[in-house]
């Protein structure tokens, strides 16, 4: 009798393992933007759907003005969009392709005593103007049983400043398994490998979770198989409006023009921070959602380096207020069932 009552209590039932999965995730989120080179990838975790579905996605943010510690000022706005889609090929193999654009403008205000060059705390130029982001994403899921799915992945990204010809093109390989612990929780977890401009390839965590707590609170990732995601926490007794808590991590490295100094042309950029908002998403019709944000981006970074990778510039700035809306809608796509879609 004793003996059962260990093992009882020593069993990883559900709610302890989505416990111990949302604290390595906070723990991820909260070591990883602070290695100047770490990175990881949280992803949004759907189950497999059995039917060929589609949805596209446009987002605007604003991030007000901050400064850095060197004293350069500076303000920035992005829109983007993507579009995905995916189905079943046969009754144990779903296939999925994703693009993604985004336009990111900065305006800099640099100090009247600006350097002539880099080598100390401020900018001696403006570092670039607008960024531009384009991203591929094939991927294949293979299901094992009922309970457990493995997706791979091949992710590319091509990032410049308006104006580059030189390559801003970074690829690698992911794979994350995703384990179907119950009704109300999905968790996964796997590696990624990716190229890096100038730097050599880097090997970081995927995490990924869909927990329904309660039947109105609920935590899931999201993000994107590259640099970054997050965490959100929805709450609302209904699906139709739900109020939002989101932390996570943000990273773009990008290709820079061959305008301006010697030194700087044609080199990297890099923009890393820690965004934490709060919210409110409104669904609409079934997969349609419409979310709206604010907040600050903390610990904040800015890095210039040449087009060897040799750092010219590296200062943190203070925390940004951010806003940002967001426009999900799905696409109804040629029905191909499988008979697996009748599997709970």
């Amino acid at each position: 009798m004793h003996t059962a009552k260990s093992r009882q209590r020593t069993e990883p039932g559900p709610r302890r393992i989505a416990w111990r999965t949302v604290g390595l995730l906070l723990a991820w989120m909260t070591v990883s933007p602070g290695m100047s080179t770490a990175q990881y990838s949280s992803l949004e975790d759907l189950p497999p759907d059995f039917e060929w579905r589609g949805r596209i996605r446009t987002d605007f943010r604003n991030e007000f003005e901050t400064k850095s510690d060197g004293g350069d000022e500076f303000d920035a706005w992005g829109l983007g969009a993507s579009a995905e889609f995916g189905g079943p090929i046969n009754e144990s193999i779903l296939i999925g392709f994703r693009t993604g654009y985004r336009h990111t403008s900065y305006d800099f205000n640099l100090g009247p005593a600006a350097p002539a060059d880099f080598g100390g705390t401020a900018l001696p130029r403006d570092p670039w103007n607008s960024v531009n982001t384009l991203d591929f994403l094939p991927n294949v899921t293979f299901l094992v049983g009922s309970k457990v799915s493995v997706v791979v992945a091949t992710p590319i990204r091509w990032a410049g400043e308006s104006g580059s010809d030189r390559n801003g093109f970074s690829a690698g390989v992911s794979a994350l398994a995703r384990w179907q612990v119950s009704e109300s929780l999905m968790i996964g977890a796997g590696i990624g490998i990716t190229s890096q401009l100038e730097d050599s390839a880097e090997t970081f965590p995927l995490i990924a979770l869909h927990w329904r707590i309660t039947e109105s609170l609920e935590i899931q990732t999201e993000g994107s198989w590259l640099q970054g995601g997050s965490a959100v926490l929805l709450w609302g007794a209904s699906e139709s409006i739900r109020f939002t808590l989101s932390a996570g991590y943000e990273r773009t490295r990008f290709r820079l023009d061959d305008n301006g100094h010697a030194r700087d042309r044609n080199g990297i950029g890099e923009v890393t921070a820690v965004p934490i908002e709060v919210g409110l998403r409104l669904q609409f019709i079934e997969r349609a959602i419409f979310d709206v944000r604010a907040g600050l981006a903390v610990d904040g970074r800015l890095r210039v380096e040449s087009r060897t990778g040799n750092k010219l510039y590296d200062q943190q700035y203070d925390p940004a207020p951010r806003v940002g809306v967001s426009l999900t809608i799905p696409l109804n796509l040629p029905a191909r069932r499988s008979s697996r879609a009748e599997t709970p």
